[in-house]
């Protein structure tokens, strides 16, 4: 297909993009040039135990999902104790509770060894995301099995997690063990975590911000898998540490990077350990201890052992510079607030397609339209969760005039903190 390309900001003649909302529930007032992001993004389905809502069990909910699709869907989950494993296999979902405390997802399941017997299981967490771009928000996942084994309440081998204003909770070993094979990136904000030894363990780059740790017994709180390279670490900022009994702060069996910036700990906080350390470097110890403290302290007075080094840290970083965006390399910044923008229009011939490309994946409520010069409606193909959006057919001599969106939305398709609908202003002057 031969494309003619209209570059945006160069083309003379505007193609003008209106979006009508009408009574849709839940969504702003206007998204033109400058408009601020909405606060919340209203739900696509609702999980609800008394019947109010779409489905009862939250498996049934994410069970409703087409696999192969890419869009975001938000599943809205009202306050109550589901007794639930669920696997999420699908891109881009966002599990939403009604409310942190109130809204509890709870399993009992301890890590099986090979010859163990029992009832079938869906995977080795309460919560097990298997996809990319899961968001968790507003909820409690705890893994409810009373004893000291590893007990995950968040599985994964999905990369851009994020998890915010959630508690996840278990007695015993890897509560949450985000494992991207290869290492993936993974964001928490506002969460509390509580274990027994390597409770937060992530594989690969994982930034942590405003929440706490409780450590349940005397073993070591983190645990990071940096193996393979060098930029991989764990960043834990503005954080507070506490335990029931004396504990240390970490270990690291193999390679690992830590960063804990404007952290507070209780006074029975220890050390991150490095017993396991071997004299030499091998294939799993490639780069020797790498610990960093900055303005860190401890209650009753602080302690040597998290005096600031971040000097000694790899390109002496900045306090200011270490940020999620920093920690990921610039790959994903989950905090970022900007809107995605239309960057192109393509018209393609001889089929006569015509693509409004975006700055990034966007999702797309509602039914946008192309109207065009001779007054006739181009229908999207409703390819939902890419960058473009494609319309058909244009008639030969017709050219495309404006884009019409009447009661939906279209926003960002990415894990990010905020919500950002997306910029129609094509921004011609």
């Amino acid at each position: 297909m031969k494309i003619c390309s209209i570059k945006i900001l160069k083309e003379k003649r505007p193609l003008t993009l209106v979006l009508l909302f009408g009574c849709l529930a839940g969504y702003p007032g206007s998204f033109g040039a400058g408009a601020q992001a909405a606060p919340l993004l209203p739900p696509d389905v609702i999980v609800a135990q008394d019947s109010s809502g779409d489905f009862i069990t939250i498996t049934d909910a994410i069970a409703s999902l087409e696999v192969t699709s890419s869009h975001r869907v938000v599943i809205l989950i009202r306050d109550g104790v589901y007794t639930e494993q669920l696997v999420i296999e699908r891109l881009n979902v966002t599990l939403r509770g009604e409310s942190r405390k109130g809204t509890r997802i709870e399993f009992s399941i301890p890590k099986r060894y090979p010859d163990e017997k029992g009832p079938p299981l869906l995977g080795r967490g309460v919560v097990n995301v298997m996809a990319d771009g899961v968001i968790l928000e507003d909820l409690t996942v705890a893994n409810t099995y009373p004893f000291r084994r590893h007990t995950f309440a968040l599985f994964g081998r999905g990369t851009e997690t994020l998890t915010q204003n959630c508690d996840f909770l278990a007695e015993g070993n890897d509560t949450v063990a985000l494992w991207a094979r290869g290492g993936g990136d993974y964001y928490h904000a506002n969460c509390h975590f509580q274990g027994n030894i390597d409770f937060l363990c992530p594989r690969g780059w994982c930034y942590v911000t405003n929440s706490t740790f409780y450590e349940v017994d005397v073993k070591a709180v983190l645990w990071h898998d940096g193996g393979k390279d060098p930029g991989k670490k764990l960043v834990i900022k503005n954080s507070s540490f506490d335990g029931a009994k004396e504990y240390p702060l970490g270990r690291y069996p193999r390679d690992s990077q830590f960063y804990l910036l404007s952290c507070r700990f209780s006074a029975n906080t220890g050390d991150i350990l490095d017993s396991n350390a071997p004299d030499h470097p091998n294939e799993h110890f490639r780069w020797g201890r790498r610990v960093f403290f900055y303005n860190c302290h401890s209650e009753g007075g602080d302690a040597r052992w998290h005096a600031n080094n971040l000097e000694t840290a790899a390109g002496a970083p900045d306090p200011e510079e270490i940020t999620a965006a920093w920690t990921f390399g610039n790959r994903w910044n989950p905090e970022r607030t900007d809107a995605p923008v239309v960057v192109e229009v393509k018209v393609g011939y001889p089929e006569r397609v015509v693509e409004v490309v975006f700055s990034e994946p966007v999702t797309v409520r509602g039914n946008p339209v192309i109207m065009t010069k001779m007054g006739n409606v181009l229908r999207w193909s409703e390819v939902n969760g890419t960058d473009k959006l494609t319309f058909a057919l244009l008639e030969p001599g017709d050219e495309p005039v404006e884009l019409l969106l009447k009661g939906g939305i279209i926003f960002a398709s990415g894990a990010t903190t905020k919500f950002r609908p997306a910029k129609l202003d094509l921004g011609w002057k």
